[in-house]
């Protein structure tokens, strides 16, 4: 296990360098206008030491950032998903399709990415999610029939499609190939608990 203040090094480095370059400045640009020697802050910066919080809060009031923000870890700006590691979720009407949650934000505004291949001929149904959700659809290759309420759209490659996700539907490949899409689920507020508990790959 990686020792805290090696992390709380390596994060504070990587944020710092990050935000004096959003800025255009050198190092010796920000050791002037803080008051930190240059060398100082390149041992910051490439994690060989861990500066007093007296120095940390002279860089960041220089920065014009929060303390906070020069030591938040990675995983608190983005964190990755392997596609290879979501596993199929939903399957349609004749086994054929699959529907894998690629990420599952787990926080509010709570937001989901599914990857949806719908086999020719198969539909994909679900119940209506919490209400004010929103669902908004990018198709890749193919075509699907989306039905919300008593609505009906249609959509192909490069078209894209914002709709109620509160009310049910259903998505259909009326076509003779496979359909592909993406699928972002809004929340407006809780989380539908059927896929809550789900890992987030």
């Amino acid at each position: 296990m990686d020792n805290p203040a090696e992390i709380v090094a390596r994060t504070l480095a990587a944020n710092l360098r990050a935000t004096r370059q959003e800025r255009g400045w050198r190092l010796e640009d920000l050791a002037d206008r803080c008051g930190v020697s240059r060398n100082m802050l390149q041992q910051i910066e490439t994690g060989r030491t861990n500066p007093s919080v007296a120095t940390l809060a002279k860089i960041s009031d220089t920065l014009g950032v929060p303390i906070g923000r020069i030591l938040e870890p990675p995983e608190e700006l983005g964190r990755v998903s392997r596609g290879a590691d979501a596993k199929p979720h939903i399957r349609g009407a004749s086994g054929r399709s699959e529907v894998r949650l690629l990420i599952n934000d787990g926080r509010a505004p709570f937001t989901e990415l599914w990857d949806f291949r719908i086999e020719p001929g198969d539909v994909i149904s679900s119940d209506g999610h919490p209400g004010g959700t929103r669902e908004l659809l990018f198709v890749t290759s193919g075509m699907v029939t989306v039905t919300v309420g008593g609505a009906t759209f249609q959509a192909g490659p490069g078209d894209a499609l914002g709709m109620r996700g509160d009310r049910r539907h259903g998505y259909a490949n009326h076509g003779p190939s496979t359909t592909r899409f993406a699928l972002t689920v809004v929340y407006a507020g809780r989380q539908d608990p059927r896929y809550e508990e789900m890992p987030s790959a």
